[in-house]
């Protein structure tokens, strides 16, 4: 196990890392003094972003740090991954074979990053680890999965249901809803106390219920080869199911329905890396199905993995052979080169040097550049900060929010990127029309960087 954990960190290590600007500049302004969804935009639940901001004040605000802190969560995705299919199994072989399996999967999901998405796999599956054992820690688990990104709250329907199914006496169920709760309790304290009510629920509840839908560009259907990947998937575990039901025990629907919320979780936004807790859970779930029917035969066996009688025992195991065209991924992961931090390359460095250069101490606004900038030329921005895309700026009043802010405290300096072509709401074209209409009006263009112009208030 631990070969192949650090194998797994070995392929990680060679493959292209993506710095995801928000994971170094939302506990940056943290740490300047901006207050969570009071004075810039946390669309999130807080607690990533503040076990980060721990980690940067220990060890600074470097990509170092964020990879480090990336990898060794990664690490214990894989060791908890493999207890769980040990537990459900009493197979070790069979815990073995899913890490190994995951390992292969994981980077090609676009793994190789920090998101929320990856940060809710931990607990998610601690949390299933427990149902069957500890329900105010499987609860507990469930609670720490929502302060990590608020649709994880989905993995709670599940395993409630589960224990309603089985008849669980209602001290038991008591147990399950108090270890959620509990963590959820010190969520509202610290919103009491700063005042923080109303705008949390804006940013983390309003805003992707309510406003999101509505904006255009936001939603991104899968394509081809992504609807390919989850069809194959589910027939994967439809077809694990058809083998083996007369062998099924609950635990297979509580795992299955929590696969199927994180599958819903990754839309409307759709993209490989919102799939990694659902392909966490779907590892755990083969492993469990690959198991069934066999646990006295394979604790029999003591001849090692490449017998003729080990490959007769996998290979009535067809199903799993759907997976082959998933890890058929890997030849476009191949045939690429290594390439730079994608958002942290040297470019993205020495650009942060340059901004430093002109701004010095002065306040800044990125429009376009990204916010990892921030922290790369240590400088700050204005409050509310809010980034520069159309899903925040077109929802009403947010940008009267920011020009108000600016009237009574406006940046020195704006960094703006030369709109691209394309359609009028997307990242790189987006121009938020009234926050246009106020720079033109009140700064004056000095310098260029590229494709970046450079303005300073009159």
């Amino acid at each position: 196990m631990i070969i192949l954990i650090a194998s797994h960190i070995l392929i990680l290590l060679n493959l292209q890392f993506t710095a995801w600007p928000e994971m170094l500049s939302f506990p940056y302004m943290i740490d300047k003094g901006f207050v969570i969804y009071k004075d810039f935009h946390h669309v999130y639940q807080p607690l990533l972003t503040y076990l980060l901001l721990g980690t940067y004040k220990l060890f600074g605000f470097n990509i170092l740090t964020l990879k480090t802190f990336t990898y060794v969560l990664i690490a214990l995705i894989d060791f908890v991954l493999f207890i769980v299919v040990k537990k459900l199994t009493k197979n070790n072989r069979i815990a073995i074979l899913s890490l190994f399996v995951y390992i292969f999967l994981q980077p090609v999901f676009d793994g190789n990053m920090l998101w929320y998405d990856v940060a809710v796999i931990l607990p998610a599956l601690l949390s299933l680890y427990f149902v069957e054992s500890s329900l105010f820690l499987s609860g507990f688990f469930v609670a720490i999965a929502f302060l990590t990104k608020q649709q994880a709250v989905l993995l709670g329907i599940p395993i409630f249901i589960y224990l309603l199914i089985k008849k669980e006496k209602l001290k038991s169920i008591l147990k399950f809803i108090y270890g959620c709760i509990t963590p959820v309790v010190f969520l509202g304290i610290l919103l009491l106390k700063f005042n923080l009510i109303s705008d949390y629920l804006f940013w983390t509840f309003e805003f992707p219920l309510i406003h999101l839908p509505k904006i255009e560009g936001y939603a991104i259907a899968p394509n081809t080869k992504e609807i390919g990947i989850l069809m194959l998937m589910i027939l994967t575990v439809v077809v694990g199911f058809v083998t083996n039901y007369k062998k099924i025990r609950p635990i297979f629907y509580v795992l299955s329905f929590s696969l199927a919320f994180l599958i819903l979780s990754a839309f409307p936004r759709f993209s490989l890396f919102h799939l990694q807790p659902a392909l966490a859970v779907f590892i755990v779930l083969i492993g469990y199905l690959f198991n069934l029917g066999n646990e006295e035969s394979t604790t029999s066996r003591s001849r090692f993995l490449l017998t003729s009688d080990f490959i007769r025992f996998w290979s009535d195991k067809y199903f799993v052979l759907l997976l082959i065209p998933i890890l058929y991924l890997w030849k476009g992961v191949i045939l690429n080169p290594v390439k730079e931090t994608r958002f942290y390359s040297q470019s993205d460095v020495n650009m942060g040097i340059e901004i430093k250069k002109t701004v010095g101490n002065e306040k800044v606004y990125f429009l376009g550049p990204s916010s990892i900038n921030y922290v790369l030329s240590n400088t700050v921005s204005l409050k509310p900060w809010i980034e520069n895309y159309v899903w925040h700026f077109e929802i009403p009043k947010l940008q009267e929010s920011v020009i108000a802010g600016w009237r009574d405290n406006p940046p020195t300096f704006i960094y703006w990127s030369r709109p691209k072509e394309g359609n009028w709401y997307d990242l790189a074209t987006y121009q938020p029309e009234k926050i246009v209409e106020y720079i033109r009006q009140n700064y004056m263009k000095i310098d260029e960087y590229h494709d970046i112009e450079i303005w300073r208030k009159k």
